[in-house]
């Protein structure tokens, strides 16, 4: 299976599932047996912190999946900047070591 499709499908599936849930409170409260301004504060208040708490859900789920992503390019990004710089210097030594030989056979010379 795809990765990009089962995380779309996992997606909708979290957010469905979270909105569904905060229909059915939100109706339960409004169908308890409470005064009708008590009810709707404690209705908002439930609500302000079910939203708070569904925010930190799906960021903790899904920020997390860029992040990694984000982090495991960058993590190969470094990996191959610095294999390039060792081979370099590599390479640089080599040619160092190469004109200090030439400059020590022409001075013998």
């Amino acid at each position: 299976m795809n990765t990009s499709i089962g995380s779309r499908t996992t997606r909708a599936a979290v957010l469905s599932a979270l909105a569904g849930g905060a229909a059915g409170f939100a109706l339960g409260l409004l169908l308890a047996p409470e005064r009708g301004q008590q009810a709707r504060r404690r209705l908002a208040y439930q609500l302000e912190t079910l939203a708070d708490q569904t925010s930190r859900l799906v960021q903790g789920l899904f920020g997390s999946e860029v992040t990694s992503e984000a982090r495991r390019t960058g993590d190969a990004l470094v990996a191959d900047a610095q294999a390039r710089a060792d081979h370099i210097r590599n390479d640089i030594e080599t040619l160092l070591n190469e004109i200090q030989n030439q400059d020590s056979a022409s001075r013998t010379s």
